[in-house]
């Protein structure tokens, strides 16, 4: 039964889909005339000049943007720093010691003693051009209950030297150099003091002029064949001692000068500076060379200690000094400086 109602469902709908077949019309394609394709076409092409037109204001919105926002970032920058040429360093050391004793069966004095010491630089490098500048200033004593005050330091020396560069290491240079000291120095005996010198008296000044080879940036070796000087005593009483006649103020040397130095961290926070000058005067002996070394041996221990270790050389045929016999003759003069205190460095770079 179920067979034969599914094949008369079958039968009436193939009739109705034969029936729809006859009854439908055909296809119809309708083509647009003239006009309405222009309208079309001027549509479109409006559409496409508004969609350029909100392209290009958004193009010069995002621009503006940028350009705002980097004004805003380059107005929020620090400034650049202007280039510098110049390397500046100020290096100031002071040491301190005193001693109490009471009662003190073993003996003894109570004392105390301070030193202080200074040692600026200013130098100026571009192209082919240096200028270098140093200044050191130390004054130092010890004072002992029950007896005066004795000087143990007393330097002021200005060095300056310009150069010009004739090849990749070495320069054409021209060097002038101060040495003095601050205040009256006495030679202690038993029985007496002497003044043996004081601010000017003496005054050593030289003038070089010679070639300044540089093969690292912590050697310099200086020959200078015209180098002239002055001995400058102020003291009438004093002049022999230094080579000068008694009525001599100021006495001429002209020379040659060799100068060597060496300024190096060799370990770290451990430092070696050195300077050896050699002098021979042409007006006066020229064989016997003038001698002049100094050495500084200074060891970081932290931000504000430092232990420091100093030497001074000289040999000068025109410098008496006396025995304690009392005879003058020229002799080798040496000081050594130990200390540990307070010391701090200022530096632009």
């Amino acid at each position: 039964m179920k067979r034969i109602v599914v094949a008369l469902f079958a039968v009436v709908l193939s009739f109705g889909v034969l029936q729809a077949q006859e009854n439908r019309e055909p296809d119809t394609v309708e083509i647009p005339t003239y006009e309405e394709l222009a309208r079309m076409y001027t549509k479109l092409v409006a559409q496409v000049d508004s969609a350029r037109q909100r392209a290009i204001e958004d193009s010069i919105l995002i621009a503006r943007f940028v350009e705002e926002s980097r004004q805003a970032a380059l107005a929020a920058m620090p400034p650049p720093k202007k280039p510098t040429f110049w390397t500046n360093t100020l290096l100031s050391q002071l040491n301190f010691s005193q001693t109490a004793l009471a009662n003190w069966a073993a003996g003894g004095n109570s004392s105390v003693s301070l030193g202080g010491y200074i040692d600026a630089k200013a130098n100026y490098d571009k192209n082919d051009l240096i200028f270098q500048n140093r200044l050191q200033a130390g004054y130092g004593f010890v004072k002992t209950i029950g007896d005066i005050m004795k000087k143990t330091d007393d330097r002021l020396i200005f060095d300056s030297k310009l150069g010009y560069k004739a090849t990749e290491r070495l320069y054409m240079s021209a060097a002038l150099g101060v040495k003095t000291q601050w205040a009256k120095g006495y030679k202690y005996t038993a029985k007496d003091t002497t003044l043996v010198s004081q601010f000017a008296a003496p005054m050593n000044t030289m003038l070089a002029l010679g070639m300044d080879y540089n093969p690292w940036p912590w050697l310099s070796v200086t020959f200078a064949p015209l180098t002239g000087g002055l001995v400058i005593v102020s003291l009438p009483e004093l002049r022999e001692n230094y080579g000068n006649k008694p009525d001599e103020k100021i006495r001429v040397e002209f020379g040659a000068q060799l100068r060597t130095k060496f300024d190096k961290e060799i370990f770290k926070n451990v430092k070696v500076d050195t300077e050896l000058i050699l002098f021979s005067d042409y007006l006066n002996k020229p064989q016997n060379i003038q001698v002049y070394w100094d050495l500084s041996i200074s060891m970081q221990i932290n931000k504000f200690m430092n232990a420091n270790i100093r030497t001074n050389l000289i040999y000068d045929d025109n410098i008496k000094i006396a025995d304690k016999y009392g005879n003058k003759a020229p002799r080798v003069q040496f000081r050594e400086i130990l200390s540990i205190g307070f010391s701090y460095t200022l530096s632009n770079k």
